[in-house]
């Protein structure tokens, strides 16, 4: 029988698996540090402080929430966040907030510092996005305004014919 990974088969996940980025790593009694974020699976215990104990983690930088872990035996295990108050994120997303983090003197490795930033930059995103519909919205009701009173301001050019004016040509009209 085929053991599966989510709906992926086991062997199709591996195989994507294999072609992510990947570190060297050392599990420590309090998981695996990537980005100075701690990621943990129980599947690990057994593997804490053995020998040299570098192990293959491979990430996807679309979102770091999971790493993967290669074992001896050429099989992946999954590991997630330690602290699960950090939210999924990328990796251009991480490396933004602890840049941010940095610049205004807070500590890079403390990651519930990080997770706020996190929150707090994808709040003002939000809100900025809500803002330019809305301003958006009103441009186009403008335009729209602007685009009836222009059209109106086009035909003032025109006047009407004066049919009575005799200095014009007047032309044959056959009737049937």
């Amino acid at each position: 029988s085929e053991q599966m990974m989510g709906d992926i088969p086991f062997e199709i996940e591996a195989f994507r698996v294999s072609f992510l980025p990947s570190e060297l790593r050392k599990v420590r009694r309090d998981g695996l540090h990537l980005f100075q974020i701690r990621y943990w699976s129980d599947a690990l215990a057994g593997h804490i402080g053995r020998g040299d104990g570098k192990m293959v983690v491979r990430y996807d930088p679309r979102d770091i929430s999971m790493i993967w872990v290669e074992l001896d035996d050429g099989r992946y295990v999954e590991a997630r966040y330690r602290n699960l108050e950090i939210p999924p994120v990328p990796l251009w997303e991480y490396r933004e907030a602890m840049r941010k983090a940095r610049a205004l003197g807070k500590s890079g490795s403390n990651e519930l510092v990080l997770a706020e930033l996190i929150r707090q930059q994808r709040q003002i995103e939000f809100e900025s996005r809500g803002l330019t519909k809305a301003e958006r919205r009103s441009r186009e009701r403008k335009g729209t305004l602007e685009g009836t009173n222009s059209a109106v301001s086009k035909t003032e050019g025109l006047r009407p014919i004066d049919t009575g004016d005799t200095s014009r040509p007047l032309f044959k009209v056959e009737r049937w």
